[in-house]
């Protein structure tokens, strides 16, 4: 049986963009060390989530991987649980094609989207029961977090857990990069200094972490009923947050 359905994927035929392509390899293998080693507590955030959906339902349920990535974290989190529907939305291509591979074979349903996070969450037929979002939502400006953290809900019966860097209540943007870039320099010790680098440019180019405060209220103004932290690193750089519906 097929079980994986790509949507909005152009499966066949040479990469539109090969340059992009070859830039995502390059990006995609240095993440790769930090998820395989375990500088972002991969392992921890993935059995909390798998803990969360096997006390949390006791009938299949459906999960909404927003940013999915290669579902890597979400496979793990799934296995042995009542999951009977995954959807997984991402806008890059190779991911999504990474993600049909890791999935291949599992015991649920698989729809992938390529395509916007809104407008495929405003295509749903129905809400999903849970949904889930990881290292992704804080690239947006906080006005834009709401406004998909609000598309999320109405997509969704239960709750949304996320998983994001978070400011100290009294750092700014800068004094949080330069504490994180400091810490993953002295630990992510499996990087070579160009994966380092890289990786110290995205963040310094692209992140915009909320406060602990900040990702709560978020949630509020998007219209959780409620919003709490379920977890955080040791590091104090990484929470998972909890809203719900």
């Amino acid at each position: 049986m097929v079980n994986v359905h790509i949507h909005e994927f152009q499966s066949a035929g040479a990469p539109l963009d090969e340059a992009a392509l070859m830039q995502f390899r390059k990006h995609w293998a240095g993440y790769q060390k930090l998820v395989d080693n375990n500088y972002l507590c991969h392992r921890q955030v993935a059995q909390l989530l798998h803990d969360t959906l096997t006390t949390t339902f006791d009938a299949p349920f459906a999960f909404l991987d927003i940013a999915c990535g290669d579902a890597s974290l979400a496979n793990s989190a799934l296995a042995g649980t009542l999951v009977r529907h995954y959807h997984g939305i991402d806008l890059a291509e190779p991911a999504i094609e990474l993600a049909a591979a890791n999935l291949a074979g599992v015991g649920y349903e698989v729809d992938l989207d390529h395509r916007d996070f809104v407008e495929a969450l405003d295509d749903r037929p129905e809400p999903a029961d849970i949904s889930w979002i990881g290292l992704s939502l804080h690239h947006l400006a906080t006005a834009d977090k709401v406004r998909l953290m609000d598309a999320i809900r109405r997509a969704t019966r239960c709750a949304l857990m996320i998983y994001e860097p978070a400011r100290r209540d009294d750092e700014d943007r800068d004094t949080f990069i330069r504490r994180f870039l400091a810490i993953s320099k002295e630990s992510w010790q499996a990087l070579t200094d160009e994966e380092w680098n890289d990786i110290a440019t995205h963040v310094a180019s692209y992140d915009l972490p909320e406060t602990t405060a900040g990702w709560l209220d978020a949630g509020r103004q998007a219209g959780f009923s409620r919003a709490r932290e379920i977890f955080a690193d040791p590091a104090g750089v990484l929470r998972v947050f909890r809203y719900d519906a």
